[in-house]
């Protein structure tokens, strides 16, 4: 952990003695700041791509294409001593892989930048797509003009949307009004839990009923919300159950945080992850089914849709770069979206007299 607060990580070998080069890398990328959870990706990866090369006692500098081939290979494979036969279900998924092979790519990348002497292969710096290594990955996988060679590809999945019944049995579960508050804004205003998890009293403007999401590098929970930000409206439950909070749990606590610890611990310290994931799984246990805190968001947004609101405003709303963003993620419609379009449109009515 550095003195900041923030946490590192690196990968070690199977006498937990740190892997020189993968530390080097990871080091650089916490140097430049990636978040917490790329950083652990990246660790997580590249332990996997390390475990594999001494399995098969290869060199990183040495790897060809038909090794990494290899290595996909062995990622989608259950177990290392399993065969896949035809209709079994991969050990890790596509998307799973995909990230893998980028955690790799990164890592070569700077290494053949910090002017490491590798493979011929590895040393056209041509690309395809965002970055990608395009003779080390050429004839791995499937390839794409838009993509990065050696992708797989990822059957699209639309985001998981709660219902409004569902909401509401989460927030009455809760018996603390902190809990509450929390998934409140969550679901009113659409906001990423890290977002949430970084809001100081000071966005919270009760005076003009809106609430500001302001990025931050600093929190000391380590909560980011990317580097979006927005002034969005405090609904008047949500302004409730805030004054309610402050004045019955949070009391004279003298902290800049509005969710912190208040029962256990060290009482005052912004809340974490780690207790919103706890919060969670005892949420889902008391209302009979799983959910995460993005679900939430996809709720928002995909309410706000229906509800006509333009796919402009919902981005601003919601903190994305851009519009394309928004209409990416968020294209999913399902039967009930598509037959409204539809009967708007007035095509169901003359459809039906035709064939009628």
């Amino acid at each position: 952990m550095a003195p900041s607060g923030r946490v590192g990580w690196t990968v070690v070998d199977a006498g937990g003695v740190a892997v020189a080069p993968a530390d080097a890398f990871l080091r650089y990328r916490f140097d430049c700041e990636a978040s917490p959870n790329t950083l652990r990706a990246y660790a997580y990866d590249l332990k996997l791509f390390f475990g594999f090369l001494a399995e098969r006692s290869l060199g990183w500098r040495e790897l060809s294409p038909a090794e990494l081939g290899e290595f996909v290979a062995w990622l989608r494979r259950p177990a290392g001593n399993v065969l896949l036969l035809p209709g079994t279900p991969p050990g890790r998924a596509a998307s799973t892989v995909n990230r893998a092979l980028s955690a790799v790519m990164s890592f070569y990348d700077f290494h053949r930048l910090q002017g490491v002497e590798l493979a011929d292969l590895m040393l056209d710096p041509l690309r395809s797509g965002r970055g990608g290594f395009r003779p080390l990955l050429a004839g791995i996988a499937r390839d794409s003009a838009r993509g990065r060679r050696g992708r797989m590809p990822v059957a699209r999945r639309a985001p998981r949307v709660l219902s409004l019944e569902q909401v509401a049995r989460v927030v009455a579960g809760q018996s603390r009004l902190r809990d509450r508050l929390l998934f409140v804004l969550l679901f009113t205003t659409g906001m990423r839990i890290g977002q949430a998890l970084g809001l100081r009293h000071e966005d919270v403007r009760l005076w003009r009923r809106e609430l500001a999401i302001v990025p931050r590098e600093d929190n000391a929970n380590g909560a980011r919300g990317k580097r979006g930000s927005a002034v969005v409206p405090l609904t008047e439950e949500a302004a409730r159950l805030y004054l309610l909070y402050m004045e019955h749990e949070y009391g004279l606590l003298d902290s800049d945080y509005v969710f912190v610890n208040l029962w256990g611990g060290e009482r005052g310290r912004p809340l974490n992850y780690a207790a919103v994931s706890r919060l969670v799984a005892r949420t889902s246990k008391r209302v009979g089914f799983d959910f995460a805190p993005h679900d939430f968001r996809h709720t928002f947004v995909t309410l706000a849709r229906r509800g006509g609101v333009r796919l402009e405003v919902i981005s601003r709303l919601v903190t994305h770069r851009s519009v394309t963003t928004t209409a990416d993620v968020y294209s999913h419609l399902e039967l009930d979206d598509l037959r409204a379009e539809l009967d708007a449109a007035g095509l169901l009515d003359p459809v039906a007299e035709v064939v009628g």
